[in-house]
């Protein structure tokens, strides 16, 4: 349908729904769609558009989908935090903002609105989405960060600069890795980026939650600290922050509320899309480590009835791949020495999510473990993955299992493999 929106009228475009500048120019999460530029908005999204002049849209969507707003959608408050930041920055050095707030308060679509207008007031500006369980960044059950140089209504449709692997939608079995990730991210960003704006998960109360955000506070020491609450839900989490670090934004009444279905499709289509290009390839046990995992860390020995065994360090035992649960007849023949038997069963590690490293332990592509082949000694993997796979020098272990698509498929146990 043909649309039309006046200079500076506010309309809410709810998705699924597409739009393309037919005439004019109008603004989405600050940033600016001239004539001949199209916008794709997916189920669960809603974006407020802007028209900065007058302006024709030709629009794909149900009758329903767009509405007039008497009143914009930005908080003034937004634009003043840019400008004092803008000010407070210092020339060569990185300003870190960090976003907390539980699920469904904008976290995301701040952190983009925040990020498009310092791009034209600081220059270089990063992104680091740590939200594993809804990535907008990379896929999902990682850590994604996005160094933009212009401005992007949707970070899912721009390739990530950096990934970090977690391993699960939750960093709550993952707090190592999950704070060990937040360092990893944090020095690449000193060295490419001038603003870094940090979108956290949802999980701000319990041990766990108020564990983990406080040890980020601790490491990042970011300049400012935005709150986006209802009330006084975060407060507990910054109580040893000094007033002028702490801003403190309420929550949208147009914020949208994603239901657990709506979540589980946004999560699926980011990895649908990263893993399009995905192919199958070979990776010799010989060329690389292992991480975060027994397997290939110990002392390859031979056990009777195994695929695999190995001894491990100190008092961790031996670790076996077997094609099914150990029998007694089985272990009869073997060393008494072997202390705690680790078994894992050949085929479990089907479709788990996997991190590609290169030598200095940068993450090449996140992919999926087809299968380990004892045969052949060889990892078979799916990667979106377009390089010399001799850079391969590591392949770390998650916990999440995906489909070949991408899809959600289950869940291994930490430790198990």
């Amino acid at each position: 349908m043909n649309y039309t929106i006046e200079r500076d009228e506010n309309h809410l475009l709810v998705g699924p729904a597409k739009f393309t500048v037919v005439s004019g120019a109008v603004e989405v999460i600050a940033a600016k769609l001239g004539a001949g530029k199209s916008l794709t908005v997916p189920v669960g999204k809603r974006v407020p558009i802007l028209g900065l002049e007058k302006s024709q849209l030709e629009i794909e969507a149900g009758p329903d989908a767009v509405t007039k707003m008497e009143a914009g959608s930005i908080p003034a408050e937004w634009d003043k935090l840019a400008e004092e930041i803008a000010a407070e920055h210092k020339a060569g050095l990185l300003y870190t903002v960090m976003v907390l707030g539980e699920v469904n308060t904008g976290k995301t679509f701040f952190s983009t609105y925040l990020a498009n207008r310092l791009i034209g007031k600081l220059g270089r500006t990063a992104i680091l989405d740590c939200d594993t369980g809804q990535s907008d960044i990379g896929p999902c059950g990682s850590f994604g960060m996005l160094v933009m140089k212009e401005p992007c209504v949707f970070l899912t449709e721009e390739p990530p600069t950096h990934l970090y692997m977690l391993g699960a939608h939750s960093p709550n079995l993952h707090l190592v890795p999950a704070l060990t990730g937040l360092a990893a991210m944090m020095k690449k960003a000193r060295q490419e980026a001038d603003a870094l704006i940090i979108d956290t998960t949802g999980w701000v109360q319990g041990d766990g939650g108020r564990a983990l955000k406080k040890a980020k506070l601790d490491i990042v020491e970011p300049e400012k600290v935005v709150l986006m609450q209802r009330g006084t839900e975060l407060e507990h989490l910054v109580k040893h922050l000094p007033p002028e670090r702490i801003v403190r934004l309420p929550v949208s009444k147009k914020a949208s509320s994603t239901s657990q279905m709506e979540r589980k499709h946004l999560r699926e289509l980011v990895n649908v899309k990263y893993f399009k290009d995905a192919r199958v390839f070979e990776i010799p046990f010989r060329q690389v480590i292992t991480d975060r995992c027994f397997f290939m860390s110990g002392t390859k020995m031979e056990l009777e009835g195994t695929f695999w065994a190995e001894k491990l360090s100190g008092w961790e035992g031996t670790f076996v791949v077997t094609s099914g649960p150990l029998m007694v007849e089985m272990t009869k023949k073997w060393p008494k020495d072997l202390g705690m038997v680790r078994n894992f069963i050949s085929g479990e590690e089907k479709g788990l999510m996997i991190a590609l490293l290169d030598a200095n332990q940068d993450v090449l592509a996140i992919g999926r473990l087809e299968t380990i082949d004892f045969l052949n000694n060889a990892f078979r993997i799916r990667a979106p993955f377009k390089g010399d796979t001799g850079r391969i020098r590591c392949i770390q272990m998650g916990s999440l299992k995906i489909t070949e698509k991408g899809e959600e498929a289950g869940f291994l146990e930490p430790g198990s493999l």
